[in-house]
């Protein structure tokens, strides 16, 4: 069968965007091995490393994170850090900040000391992070991360885990490589994606965006759309809290929705709630309604009628439990259209980690 001139002409661009991305990454490579750095970081006294991505080029993309001008008081963890530009343009801002990489790079060190920074370090995958081990933090940094590693949802999971506010995830994407409109990932076998053997996956934007939520993040926005690469930030919270909670909406039970038991671990298989309200329409829909568990936002996998004959005039909400809450009582609310329900206090329990 002939390919129809749309469909050749859709294939010598894909197939010239790969050429692209393999070219700069022999670039990129051969100036690393000469004693390049990665990021180019002003150290003062007139001393900026000659990096692979010019200083410029980094400041805009921090400026891109639209964060506040001052960050004292908040907390900024780093995933990737490499070289450092980012975890030090944070620290500058005056947050304080811990960096992280699955290897020791030298020239972070070499920043580090140059720039007198109090950055923390840790060598750590990203599997392993955790607030357990690490805390939590209020702005979380995923740069160039994500299609380097073979189980990107699990790495999602344990980034939302650890982020109290937002996290800006920036990816390699295809959307330009291969146009969809539904959510896809391209797997990279061996060295595919730029001749480099670690590069795993490309995402588009819809399914990089879908993940995000479905990893427990609230809401994102698109920040930057490039040729194949793409910026988003995920927030943990809803932006459309009323503010005085309605008469009409009221929860009148909360149970775990796998056991129907009260006790609802904070992870785990079983980590799921049943809500009980009165108020809702039945027209309402899954995507219309709002869960805050913990302060944390949280969507909705169902939205109905119970099924149960106890619960008539009730709808039922099942939801997943939100990552990186504690142990112990937590408050829960639903709305929907502006009509916020009741405060429901449950206790969470330890739970298992699958």
């Amino acid at each position: 069968m002939s390919q129809t001139p749309g469909r050749y002409r859709f294939k010598m661009n894909s197939d010239e965007l790969r050429k692209k991305l393999k070219d700069n990454a022999v670039t990129a490579n051969t100036e690393m091995a000469t004693g390049s750095w990665w990021h180019s970081i002003d150290l003062g006294n007139g001393v900026i490393t000659s990096g692979v991505h010019p200083l410029e080029e980094l400041r805009g993309n921090y400026a891109l994170f639209n964060l506040p001008d001052d960050l004292s008081g908040r907390s900024v963890l780093d995933i990737g850090c490499w070289d450092g530009f980012y975890s030090f343009e944070a620290e500058r801002h005056g947050a304080r900040v811990m960096s992280m990489d699955c290897v020791r790079p030298a020239n972070f060190f070499r920043a580090r000391e140059a720039l007198r920074s109090r950055a923390e370090f840790h060598e750590l995958s990203v599997y392993e992070v955790t607030k357990e081990r690490l805390g939590s933090f209020d702005i979380v940094f995923f740069l160039g991360v994500l299609y380097h590693l073979r189980h990107p949802l699990l790495a999602l999971e344990q980034v939302c885990e650890v982020t109290r506010d937002f996290a800006v995830i920036e990816s390699h994407v295809i959307d330009n490589l291969f146009p969809a409109e539904h959510p896809l990932m391209e797997f990279y076998e061996f060295d595919h994606l730029g001749g480099q053997y670690d590069n795993w996956w490309g995402p588009n934007i819809e399914c990089l965006t879908q993940m995000a939520r479905s990893a427990g993040f609230a809401r994102v926005e698109l920040l930057r759309r490039e040729q194949t690469r793409a910026t988003i930030k995920a927030f943990r919270h809803w932006n459309d809290k009323p503010a005085r909670v309605s008469s009409s909406v009221r929860i009148h039970d909360v149970f775990n929705a796998v056991t129907i038991e009260r006790h609802i671990p904070l992870r785990g298989r079983r980590a799921f709630v049943a809500i009980l309200l009165e108020g809702l329409p039945e027209i309402a829909r899954r995507w219309e309604v709002r869960v805050e568990i913990g302060g944390f936002g949280a969507h909705p996998i169902y939205v109905g009628p119970s099924g149960n004959p106890d619960h008539a005039g009730l709808t039922q909400i099942n939801a997943s439990l939100p990552p990186g809450l504690d142990v112990g009582k937590t408050s829960l609310c639903v709305w929907r259209d502006g009509q916020l329900s009741n405060e429901f206090e449950i206790e969470l329990i330890e739970g298992s980690q699958w």
